[in-house]
């Protein structure tokens, strides 16, 4: 009986309807049916039969969803989730079964078209996928029931240790199955190869073949199935995934061979199932165990937190807990030589700090009473009670693992153009194998086609299988993010990895960048009877993130109305009913303030202050270059880059600081929207741009450089927009980016030659039947592992 393509309930006699369903005519059972069926597709809702997973509706309805339910409760959501804004939360979660890029790319399709979720990012190497979601629309325990409708197992943060150590386990009983089960199987296949000796005993041979199939059984459910699933649920996604061949070729090897033994006549292929279903556990197993370490960059940064943390209880006494007990406003004791555990600021002690793992900088730094310490950082000497500031989950090591998983999950240009080959190659992998088979089956004899045709059939769907390919780039930018954050160089975008050492033209911003960012008045000249100048300048420049307002923080703060900080410009506010300006002499002298030329230093800069459009005062910086940048100045040159100074200073400080550090090329008193069309003017004539600005004010030029670099730390950190964010004070570390930059090109191009040049060569060899199954196997199986040791030469 036919069944209703829509509702599923049987189709009575002699009634035909039907519905158009993305090209192809549909049965339905009633006039009800073929109008919501018909409503669906005309609108691009036929996506409904995709995801329904060939359950009825009431079926579907019915399914169990409790498993997900315990994550909405406040402590658990809270726990697991971050939120940058009230109607936006993030997770990261670890998706088991997640193998390949088609994989990835079938998760992110499905998740962005669920109401509430804002942007997804995945990342296939680590099998971390980072969501970011309205709570308000979509529930958390909904995220997972998706995911999990799929076919897929998404693990909560907290228990990914655990389960993933029982996945750990469970596939070394599958290998352990499957491999006692080749070697049996290959015992007992002596008289299987060699009929004439069992001549005489027809039924020794008949119990040797029923007692390999028992076995072969055995390895094809337990061992072999989660290929099989993997590929069904591929298939019922309507996508192409790895799994497919590999399910394709065991399934035909063990079943072929069942028909076989009934028949009592042909080559079985249970030892070459199991063999091959062995190599090929093995190898995914190897493989994912060099690719995952060291690789995950949040398990690389908190194995260097403490899993305790010594909690003053009273009176000074403390108690050990473990970490995931530590709250915000805790106080806890830390010794010298100990791992600081979480972040927060000294209330007693002082001591020096090596910052090294969140700056990539060895050298000590003094702490005391009132200063901020952060998790993963070594107190070397000295002894500290600190009081937490924030939850681990939202520590500055946590935002470093969160943007670096963030970065690890964006695609670029190059990886999407691999992902869409690797969808291609598996779909040209079974059209080969058809061909094989076709090509032995019409123009091979008889007697010894069957033979040769499973032979290149298998071979073929194995070995051709492109997991290497997939895996040539993601592991590449992986560990060289991981690289770069070691040397204190946090990517933010990944393509910028593969960009920088061929970009031949650098700008820098001066301020804060070429120079330090923190400066000091070294003369004040007063051009009014106005005495509270500090109070003014420090209560004006509250506002401001530029390197400028770290030399006016002395003075009382006073009421200020209407508060504004102009990026490339200046501040300005209303201070007892005055509207005060302070910023650049081109900002103020545009307004129509007067100013008078002043005497001062070339190498410092000057910051004018106006009121109600009278100037003030002139302020003279004092700054100093910042460490590094001579190095890497130097190290550009070697290399014959091109440097050039675009700054927003004046024009006899930026001359003076060009010639300081030898640089010709340089531009002053620009404003935001000029440095933007500077860059873009360069860009139209085909010179691709890297800048390198303080992160604060120059946000609008670095979006528009090719590749944007940024010193940005503390709280800002998670909202910068540059590619590359330096974590310490030093620009040296960009010396050794360039290096990464230019091995990862390297490693990538010989992953992708290594992995065309095996898939293209072994394939000829595959169809001619010259390459046994077990074979083939061992052949994908290496080819992968030794993408994968390949990219972890950046580590």
């Amino acid at each position: 009986m036919t069944a209703c393509f829509h509702c599923g309930e049987t189709i009575p006699k002699g009634l035909k309807l039907t519905a158009n369903i993305e090209g192809f005519d549909q049965p339905m059972c009633c006039i009800g049916c073929q109008a919501v069926a018909t409503f669906l597709n005309d609108n691009d809702h036929a996506v409904f039969y995709q995801y329904r997973e060939g359950k009825l509706p009431a079926e579907q309805t019915n399914t169990p969803s409790n498993q997900w339910k315990h994550l909405d409760e406040p402590e658990v959501f809270a726990s697991l989730t971050t939120s940058s804004t009230p109607n936006s939360s993030q997770i990261t979660i670890k998706v088991e079964g997640m193998y390949c890029s088609a994989c990835a790319w079938l998760i992110h399709k499905v998740m962005k078209t669920q109401k509430g979720i804002q942007d997804t990012h995945i990342n296939a190497v680590t099998q971390n996928v980072q969501i970011e979601f309205n709570p308000a629309l979509i529930k958390l325990s909904e995220i997972f029931s998706q995911i999990d409708a799929l076919g897929y197992h998404p693990l909560q943060q907290q228990s990914i240790n655990n389960e993933a150590s029982d996945e750990r386990k469970k596939q070394l009983k599958k290998i352990a199955v499957a491999g006692f089960g080749m070697m049996f199987i290959m015992t007992l296949a002596v008289p299987l190869y060699s009929p004439d000796q069992f001549a005489f005993a027809p039924h020794i041979q008949r119990f040797f073949l029923m007692i390999s199939m028992l076995i072969a059984t055995g390895v094809y459910f337990y061992s072999g199935l989660g290929f099989v699933k993997n590929a069904i649920r591929d298939i019922k996604n309507k996508h192409l995934g790895m799994d497919v061949p590999v399910a394709l070729s065991i399934s035909l090897a063990y079943f072929f061979s069942i028909y076989l033994s009934f028949k009592q006549q042909g080559h079985v292929y249970f030892d070459s199932m199991a063999m091959f279903v062995f190599f090929l556990l093995l190898g995914r197993y190897v493989e994912s165990q060099v690719r995952h370490k060291g690789m995950n960059v949040r398990e690389s940064l908190f194995a260097l937190v403490p899993v305790s943390a010594e909690r003053v209880i009273s009176n000074n006494q403390t108690a050990t807990i473990p970490l995931n007990q530590v709250e915000k406003g805790h106080h806890l004791k830390v010794k010298g030589g100990a791992v600081i555990p979480c972040d927060g600021v000294i209330i007693q002690g002082q001591g020096q700090v090596n910052e090294a793992i969140l700056t990539g900088e060895s050298q000590l730094i003094d702490k005391a009473k009132g200063e901020m310490v952060f998790a993963g950082a070594q107190l070397s000497n000295g002894e500290i009670t600190l009081e937490t500031t924030v939850n681990n989950q939202h520590s500055f090591l946590a935002k470093l693992a969160d943007l670096m998983e963030l970065a690890q999950s964006k695609k670029p240009p190059s990886l999407q153009l691999v992902d869409k080959i690797a969808s291609y190659f598996v779909a040209g992998v079974l059209i080969l194998a058809t061909l094989t088979a076709l090509w032995y089956g019409l123009f091979q004899n008889q007697a010894q086609g069957s033979d040769q045709m499973m032979t290149a059939l298998l071979a073929v769907l194995i070995a051709t299988c492109p997991c290497a390919l997939s895996l040539a780039t993601p592991t590449a930018l992986t560990a060289a993010g991981i690289n770069l954050l070691e040397q204190g160089v946090l990517v933010n975008n990944t393509e910028a990895i593969t960009q920088l050492e061929k970009i031949k033209h650098w700008y820098f911003d001066k301020t804060g960048t070429l120079s330090d960012d923190q400066l000091n008045v070294k003369n004040t000249h007063n051009c009014s009877d106005q005495k509270n100048l500090q109070d003014i300048t420090n209560t004006l420049q509250q506002v401001s993130n530029h390197p400028i307002a770290s030399a006016f923080l002395t003075g009382k703060l006073l009421a200020i109305d209407g508060a504004e900080s102009i990026p490339g410009k200046g501040v300005t506010g209303l201070i007892a009913g005055d509207r005060w300006q302070m910023g650049s002499q081109q900002w103020l002298s545009a307004e129509g303030i007067a100013i008078n030329p002043i005497q001062s230093d070339a190498s410092h800069t000057v910051v004018y202050l106006a009121c109600n459009g009278k100037l003030v005062a002139a302020f003279e910086l004092q700054v100093s270059i910042r460490a590094g940048a001579k190095t890497l100045l130097a190290a550009l040159s070697q290399k014959g880059i091109e440097q050039t100074i675009i700054s927003g200073d004046q024009q006899q400080t930026v001359d003076h600081w060009g010639k300081m550090l030898g640089i010709s090329q340089h531009h002053a008193e620009l404003s935001a929207e000029e440095k933007i069309a500077f860059i873009a003017s360069q860009q139209a004539t085909g010179i691709p741009c890297v800048m390198v600005g303080d992160g604060v004010n120059d946000a609008p030029v670095l979006s528009q450089a090719d590749v944007s670099i940024s010193l940005k730390q503390g709280s800002y950190l998670a909202h910068s927009a540059s590619d590359l964010i330096i974590l310490g004070q030093s620009l040296q570390p960009l010396i050794q980016a360039m290096k990464i930059s230019k091995k990862t090109n390297q490693i990538i191009k010989q992953n992708l030659l290594w992995s065309l040049v095996y898939n293209l060569s072994i394939t000829p060899i595959a169809m001619m039947g010259l390459l046994a199954p077990w074979m083939a196997a061992i052949g994908m199986s290496l080819s992968s592992l030794l993408v994968v040791l390949n990219s972890r030469r950046l580590l």
